[in-house]
């Protein structure tokens, strides 16, 4: 039998040798990808699926087309993740469940902005190995018998093997990808168990003993601002004339504060609800937002986003701006986001009452692709030369809509709250350089964001704060309370001095303090 075995082997030499050529160079982007300390177990099953492309190739050749074709394309995929954002955890689901949920305009400006010659790079790779395997498929062919016999054999064995190891293959990378967009569902179930929650509560009525100080109060939730763009925060360039403007005539707060994550869909929650950094889900799932605290205290609440809606009220942030007694959204389905202006209208139509109201208005920012976010007319440079006056530029911008804002209600009790979702990485290398948010490990320009306050009145309370902030950074998990603390109808401003964030997801906790700017 032995004699046999040789025999198969040495009439076949060519046949074996170019498939296991094709083998390894399929396999050497999961490789290359997958971090070999945080990940050895993914290493091992690695090899081991590069073991069984062997055997399978010895026993059915169309079997070793489809596994090699799938595993080639998912390399584009996984390999596209590990060079813009890194693939600390080897498991992509996050990426997918944000791209699932991600309305239109975001999907295209993603490609638009992502997508350069590494990208292009690897897919040649793929499509060299593809060839390849065209010509083994139509130009080879084997004779073997006891070898047939013997792969299959082994093949089951490694299939069988993962299986008593707890995870399927269906589970680990890069196998586990169709399993996954099937799967895709994190937000809508936090949105459907909150509703369910939300269901339950008996309603409330509102509050007669109301020590609100403020006719209005109003959020400005930015996107994607990096405080060390903006030159309220010390920036070279003037980015921010507006705010630099009240911060000279002492009519603004400065805070030195940190986001608690580095993503949109974990971000708004922490900052509207209960929910913090040790307790994302069951305190999100179980607590009203900001927006009902708010309403129990006879105010109209109001969301205003010119961000968009993935096609249907499924996400975090539509759970919470759901809560509102109107939301609108600007964006859902187009393929071109409009700026910011687009609420401008719905600013000027708003009408003057003696109701006390809160607005949420949401921006676009600066979510990349940068240049979409301003508009000619109002820059800071004319004609950017790089990246990094494309994104200065959106910071511009955004100053100018906060001067709407702020001068709409001036006279008016106002409070008026600045804040970012997440903070950017910011490079004027457009070809090596990384720019965005959502990477894994993260950076700290992820999570420096802008906190600033403007208040028409008096408040010894934001006083206060400005003096705790000197202690130390504050993390915006918290940021509801002192929201409601500020404002005056609530007594606990539960101020969180934490350097605990996360990264992608909520399993993925760091120490800002141990993290590092991002350098090109």
């Amino acid at each position: 039998m032995i004699n046999k075995i040789k025999n198969e082997i040495s009439e076949n030499k060519k046949y074996i040798y170019l498939s296991y050529l094709i083998s390894i160079l399929t396999i050497i982007p999961q490789f290359v990808a997958s971090p070999p300390l945080s990940s050895s177990k993914h290493i091992i099953f690695l090899s081991l699926a590069l073991i069984m492309l062997f055997f399978i190739s010895k026993f059915s050749r169309l079997l070793f087309l489809v596994f090699i074709i799938y595993v080639n394309l998912s390399n584009i995929i996984i390999g596209h993740i590990f060079i813009h954002w890194g693939y600390d955890n080897v498991d992509i689901k996050p990426r997918i469940d944000v791209a699932m949920i991600s309305p239109n305009y975001e999907s295209y400006e993603y490609l638009v902005s992502y997508v350069n010659y590494k990208d292009i790079l690897l897919i040649i790779y793929t499509i060299f190995v593809l060839l390849m395997l065209y010509k083994f498929i139509t130009h080879f062919k084997h004779s073997f018998k006891i070898v047939k016999f013997l792969g299959f054999i082994f093949s089951i064995a490694i299939i069988m093997a993962t299986f008593f190891y707890k995870n399927p293959l269906i589970h680990l990378e890069p196998f586990s990808i169709p399993y996954k967009c099937i799967s895709s569902t994190a937000y809508s179930e936090l949105f459907n168990l909150r509703a369910e929650y939300l269901n339950t509560l008996k309603p409330v009525p509102s509050t007669k003993k109301d020590k609100s100080i403020y006719d209005k109060v109003i959020v400005i939730q930015g996107e994607a601002a990096n405080k060390h763009h903006m030159s309220v925060y010390g920036y070279d360039k003037n980015t921010t004339p507006f705010l630099s403007y009240l911060k000279s005539k002492d009519k603004l707060y400065i805070f030195n504060a940190i986001a608690p994550t580095n993503q949109t869909q974990y971000s708004i929650p922490l900052f509207f609800t209960k929910a913090t950094v040790h307790n994302y889900k069951q305190a999100f799932i179980h607590s009203i937002s900001l927006l009902s605290d708010f309403s129990h205290h006879n105010y109209e609440t109001y969301w205003i986003s010119n961000q968009g809606k993935s096609g249907s009220t499924d996400t975090t942030v539509s759970s919470i701006a759901l809560e509102a007694d109107i939301s609108h959204f600007k964006n859902s389905f187009d393929y071109k986001a409009k700026p910011d202006e687009v609420i401008l209208p719905y600013l000027d139509n708003i009408q003057d009452n003696q109701n006390k109201e809160m607005f949420v208005f949401h921006l676009m920012g600066s979510h990349s692709h940068y240049k979409n976010r301003y508009t000619k007319a109002i820059s800071l440079f004319k004609n950017p030369i790089n990246m990094v006056e494309e994104y200065d530029n959106t910071i511009y911008y955004t100053d100018n809509i906060i001067k709407h804002i702020v001068n709409r209600f001036k006279n008016k009790k106002v409070l008026i709250v600045y804040i970012s979702d997440h903070g950017e990485v910011v490079s004027d290398r457009i070809r090596s350089g990384r720019n965005g948010h959502g990477f894994l490990p993260p950076y700290k320009d992820e999570y420096d964001i802008p906190f600033v306050i403007y208040s028409s009145v008096k408040n010894t309370r934001i006083n206060e704060l400005y003096t705790n902030n000197k202690r130390g950074y504050f993390n915006l998990e918290n940021l509801n309370y002192m929201i409601k603390y500020l404002s005056g109808i609530s007594n606990d401003n539960n101020i969180s001095y934490s350097s605990d964030v996360f990264a992608v997801q909520p399993e993925n906790i760091f120490d800002y303090n141990k993290l590092e700017f991002y350098k090109d």
